[in-house]
Formats: structure tokens, C-alpha cells, sequence
């Protein structure tokens, strides 16, 4: 039976580590690469930014996620391991979590302190939610 390993991805060099790991690790393994577009992501000096929740900002965040994906991949050999994508619209720890359940995902591979701002945490925000949340085992990667 293979396994279907979860790997969120938001960009960050820590995510791109925790992806590398998963396909080395996991290399028999369905992996599916994945992306929470979060609706209350700030982005400073964004000017010309289209306007939060609409039809044509939510299209705009799904181009930047196929753009995130092809990046991630860019940078990795995946071999022979089945990579998938996909997005879901929400906070990313509690849409990592949602998407682990319903996806019936055998375990969730993640990258430590990906865009956080906090230097003194241990594990960074979303990490550390979706530990504490999770059904099924994750491995934090640094």
C-alpha cells in the first residue's frame, strides 16, 4: 500500500527543504504539494493590490500558487515519486489540518519558520498548530 504524504508549501526556503526531504524520504510516496491561500495575508507597499476576496484577487492567488509550485518543483529531482498540487482558501494551519483529514493523508511533512516574523519561537506559528491539530503524524523540518 503506498502512502499519501501532505507537504505545504508557502513559498519559503524551509518550506523548499521540507519538500526536498519529503521526496527523499518518501520516494514511493504520493506526495502532494500544497498551498493555503490565506485571506488575511498582508502585503506591505501593495498599492496596486486587487481588492481582498474578490473573484479576480482569488484568480490572482491561485496564478501565484501555480507559480509557487512550479518554482518548488524547479528546485528538486523528483524521481519517480507521484508529485500532485493543490490549494484550499483559508488560514493555513487550520486549512493544513482540514485538507490532512479529509484527504486521508498518511502524515504531513512541513518546514519550520516559514514566514514568520518571530525569532524567539521554537517552531513557527502554523507549525506549531498543525502538530497540535494534526491526526496524523508530522515531521517538522528545518
Amino acid at each position: 500500500m503506498s502512502r499519501s504524504i501532505l507537504v505545504p508549501h508557502d513559498g519559503s526556503a524551509h518550506a523548499q527543504t521540507a519538500f526536498q526531504y519529503a521526496l527523499e524520504t518518501f520516494p514511493d510516496a504520493r506526495i502532494v504539494l500544497f498551498h493555503a491561500i490565506d485571506p488575511f495575508e498582508l502585503k506591505p507597499n501593495a498599492e496596486d493590490q486587487l481588492p481582498p476576496l474578490s473573484e479576480a484577487w482569488l484568480d490572482e492567488q491561485r496564478s501565484e500558487a501555480t507559480e509557487l509550485f512550479d518554482d518548488a518543483r524547479a528546485g528538486t529531482d523528483e524521481g519517480t515519486t507521484a508529485v500532485e498540487t493543490d490549494t484550499a482558501f483559508g488560514s493555513p494551519a487550520q486549512t493544513i489540518v482540514a485538507y490532512a483529514a479529509d484527504g486521508d493523508f498518511d502524515g504531513i511533512v512541513m518546514g519550520n519558520r516559514g514566514r514568520s516574523s518571530v525569532p524567539q519561537l521554537r517552531l513557527g506559528s502554523t507549525a506549531e498548530l498543525v502538530v497540535r491539530r494534526a491526526d496524523v503524524p508530522v515531521t517538522v523540518v528545518r
